[in-house]
């Protein structure tokens, strides 16, 4: 029998409207864990939760994210939480322009036709403060730099109006100027969620 090796025991937070909150700790100590486990995205891997629950208050309902099968949490996901990941270049598809990619996520999320879908990838790119955003829109992946690349993957985490957006280490590849812009960014964003 395989011994049973425990990542994380003991984690509890509460995160309230319009509330900034970070964790902080030593590679490897399971943040990363938390924010995939929030939206059961590591379900299919050999990981299992012992014992605890992920509450979610949605009108006065109190959701228990760890009971929803798969159609109930992709629901959750596409409505009211996101999640930035660590790497935009990992997050992307070099292919398809990124604008494209963008707009794929609105038109899914929010049902619109493709000429409103291409208005609301336009606000989404300015809502993370590019100026340029027809260029933007054109490029691929390859042709952005990473501070670029992470305000794209913003807009498309924002593109399904989150109630609570997870940033899994937003600046960790950036530089110190860049980070601090990703910062103001997100600051931004909260008063608006």
């Amino acid at each position: 029998m395989k011994k049973k090796n425990t990542l994380l025991h003991s984690v509890s937070f509460k995160i309230y409207e319009s509330e900034f909150i970070s964790m902080v700790g030593e590679s490897g100590s399971g943040k990363s864990i938390i924010c995939l486990t929030i939206l059961s995205l590591l379900r299919s891997s050999n990981l299992k939760i012992d014992s605890g629950q992920i509450w979610y208050y949605k009108n006065n309902e109190k959701i228990p994210l760890l009971n929803l099968n798969e159609k109930e949490i992709r629901k959750i996901r596409l409505n009211e939480i996101s999640i930035i990941f660590q790497s935009p270049l990992n997050s992307l598809n070099p292919k398809i322009k990124c604008g494209e990619q963008i707009l794929e996520g609105v038109k899914y999320n929010l049902g619109l036709n493709n000429k409103f879908s291409k208005i609301k990838t336009h606000s989404l790119l300015k809502s993370v403060d590019f100026s340029d955003t027809e260029r933007i829109y054109n490029s691929y992946p390859h042709q952005l730099s990473g501070g670029q690349l992470q305000r794209i993957i913003i807009a498309i985490a924002l593109s399904c109006n989150p109630r609570i957006l997870i940033a899994d280490e937003p600046t960790t590849s950036l530089d110190n100027i860049t980070q601090s812009e990703i910062i103001c960014l997100f600051k931004k964003i909260q008063k608006k969620i």
